[in-house]
């Protein structure tokens, strides 16, 4: 027997599908010719040889030897046994009878599991023990410690075979539940699974519908306001990254989940980013624009294009705040910026499309642009004459080039949560044309008032034909697949167009008919384009609901922790957002096919390392601020299955909380080797044996590709 103990050696991920048949058995009981009642048994091991020989194992069914092989493999294979029938309360051994050391080589044995094919039992789980000993002394009793996977002494591994869990019948409806909680929301919880497993899709979102949205954003940056100067905007204390705090609490904890994630798929196509400068002493300007999102996620298009404009926050982002009308004797002229990005990228894009959103052409065969310099200069004047909301009898010129909020208590007005107001001698009086020879082409008139020429303008965007494609295309990829077909597009794009009672721009159902569309509700094969990447927002979120994350300080201190992944929340690179939604892969195989895959453009050798990185902090110690990990999940579910022996309980727990269903045999395989490498049966073991099943399937290209 030996006297120390080694740690067991790490067989790696790889299952090589190695299956010792029946045939190769050195001894087969007598009895087990194939009859009815027989039981395939499978160990999963692998061996240390010594002196050329492996382990020799015999197993024993309620006592009686019914095989013998030697495990030869030193990487985890499947050993294959026809044995008599195994059922709850049988009585299995694996005795390993050959134990030696020759010329300084240790010969051991390591199982993983054990398998009829209804279940695995795993040896560091209750139920199992080790008898060690030689010959009979395998079965004396004496020598017993609890099992291990880790057979170092010639002994008996014991089991009385557990009762097998019932067959879940209910898992195609969860499962479907689950895919799509992981579309409509920041990610399904197993109580929302549970619930919406017997209720329609359609019940679902109106009840989601008919949760009235509050100021969160705006109320939790003010909460940080009212602790004193020192956290007001230049104080020693205040913080922009509150935004970011309350993004994430909100994405983990708030029940409208379906309103959360569509305003983060709208602030993805109406961009206000953090990284600008001008921006940093405005964090209560940004929440307002995020709970403005949140309040118009279900509203009327129009008004929501409407309120982006009069935003201030937007208006300091893309410079149309303080936009001063053009003079003729100096030669200035407007800025241009809001009125390029407001067609380029928050309307009608740069090509004309049909209404299923493929592009228009010529007689020539080219594109046709949807506008020209021309009606950026002509919007530009639009958008001049624009500012603080201060009080009407303050309205000059000097207010409007240099008059900033007052963050005081005392003098606070709160205008940052106030629409701009028109200073009307900075605006335009001249006369704008907009697509100017075209069937949609726009007048407006000289003379009139910025809001008379703001409403004519935006109606003028709202109606261009492009909007429903552009805007609804978008809202696919960002919730349900990178390359919609033009089918899809097309039934959303009409939605947009007419809701089915003549109202056009109706975003609550545009999201429906997201939602619903048979195309979102069929699961895609492996490969096909009806797939997205998960982007790295959506995966810590999905983290943090399915597996219960909480906050230790109950203010999610989370700010710069995704910044490697490239996808830092309220702080995109510019406009463009985090990644472009037309974004094609250069040279792959997504050129060759002509698809889309706008998450793929932030992926790159280092944002992948990061992404695993990133995933062992979710899965062990946390995320956070250095030195906080804040937010943390305990895996107490998971833990529990292992230590009742479920290992591929927990297993399956994962494939229903992030594969929603999907997970391929080979990944659960290989879930289950890795599980099977922790040793021990307290409950740290059980914890790290949870942690590292999630690790490795948030890991996984599975679980990064949402289908």
């Amino acid at each position: 027997m030996k006297h120390s103990l080694r740690s067991k050696q790490h067989a790696g991920l790889h299952r090589h599908g190695l299956a010792i048949a029946a045939s190769t058995l050195l001894c087969l009981h007598p009895g087990i010719s194939g009859a009815a009642t027989d039981s395939t048994l499978t160990i999963r091991a692998r061996a240390d040889l010594a002196g050329n020989v492996g382990p020799i194992i015999k197993v024993r069914v309620n006592g009686a030897v019914v095989a013998t092989t030697e495990v030869r493999s030193t990487v985890m294979t499947d050993y294959v046994f026809t044995v008599p029938e195994v059922t709850a309360g049988t009585k299995v051994d694996v005795w390993f009878t050959n134990d030696a050391t020759v010329n300084g080589q240790d010969r051991n044995l390591y199982v993983a599991y054990l398998t009829t094919g209804s279940g695995y039992v795993i040896p560091n789980t209750a139920g199992f023990t080790y008898d060690r000993g030689r010959d009979s002394a395998a079965f004396d009793g004496i020598d017993v410690i609890p099992g291990q996977g880790e057979i170092l002494w010639g002994g008996a591994l014991r089991i009385t075979w557990p009762q097998t869990a019932a067959v879940d019948t209910t898992l195609p409806k969860k499962y479907a539940a689950s895919r799509f909680l992981q579309q409509a929301t920041f990610g399904p919880t197993p109580q929302e699974i549970d619930r919406l497993s017997s209720m329609s899709y359609q019940s679902w979102i109106a009840e989601q519908m008919a949760i009235q949205p509050k100021a969160e954003f705006v109320n939790f940056v003010q909460s940080k306001f009212n602790l004193g100067k020192d956290y007001i905007p230049h104080g020693v204390r205040y913080n922009p990254t509150w935004v970011t705090q309350q993004f994430w609490a909100t994405a983990a904890t708030s029940p409208d989940q379906l309103r959360k994630r569509t305003a983060f798929a709208l602030h993805q196509i109406f961009m206000i980013s953090q990284t600008d400068s001008n921006l940093w002493g405005h964090a209560r300007a940004y929440a307002n624009y995020l709970d403005m999102l949140n309040r118009q996620a279900f509203g009327n298009f129009r008004d929501l294009l409407e309120e982006v404009a009069l935003s201030p926050a937007m208006g300091i982002y893309l410079s149309h705040l303080r936009n001063r009308k053009e003079d003729p004797a100096t030669g200035r002229l407007p800025d241009e910026n809001f009125a390029r990005e407001v067609m380029q990228l928050f309307t009608i894009g740069l090509r004309e499309l049909n209404i299923d959103g493929t592009p228009k052409t010529d007689g020539n065969g080219q594109t046709i642009s949807t506008y020209t310099n021309a009606d950026v200069m002509a919007l530009a004047k639009v958008f001049t004459g624009w500012s603080w909301g201060f009080p009407d009898s303050q309205l000059t010129e000097s207010i409007f080039r240099y008059g900033n909020p007052d963050y005081t208590p005392a003098n606070d007005q709160k205008l940052d949560l106030q629409q701009m107001k028109p200073y009307p001698a900075l605006h335009s009086s001249a006369e704008k044309r907009l697509f100017e020879g075209k069937p949609h082409q726009v007048v407006i008139p000289a003379g009139g008032t910025a809001r008379a020429d703001l409403k004519m303008a935006l109606d003028a965007l709202f109606n261009h034909p492009n909007v429903g494609p552009f805007i609804g295309r978008q809202l696919i990829q960002h919730l349900v697949m990178s390359n919609p077909s033009p089918a899809y597009v097309a039934r959303v794009a009409n939605v947009f167009n007419n809701n089915g009672q003549g109202v056009r721009g109706d975003l609550a159902a545009v999201i429906r008919a997201v939602l619903l569309d048979t195309e979102a509700r069929t699961v895609p094969n492996t490969g096909t384009k009806a797939s997205r990447l998960r982007d790295p927002v959506t995966r810590v979120a999905h983290w943090m609901r399915s597996f219960g994350a909480q906050s230790k300080s109950g203010e999610y201190l989370i700010a710069y922790e995704l910044e490697s992944l490239a996808q830092r929340p309220m702080n995109a690179t510019s406009v463009f957002g985090y990644f472009r939604p037309g974004y094609v892969p250069p040279n792959t195989a997504f050129a060759s096919a002509g698809m889309t895959a706008p998450e793929f453009q932030i992926v790159d050798e280092s944002t992948s390392a990061s992404w695993i990185n990133t995933a062992f902090f979710m899965s062990t110690s946390g995320l956070g601020i250095p030195g906080s990990r804040d937010v943390m999940a305990s895996y107490l579910t998971q833990a529990a299955m292992s230590k009742r022996g479920d290992v591929a309980g927990l297993i399956e727990n994962v494939n229903l909380l992030l594969f929603a269903g999907t997970m391929s045999s080979s990944l659960k395989a290989d879930l289950m080797d890795a599980a099977t490498t922790v040793a021990g049966s307290n409950d740290e073991s059980h914890l790290n044996r949870a942690r590292l099943v999630v690790f490795l399937a948030l890991s996984s290209p599975e679980y990064l590709v949402q289908r």
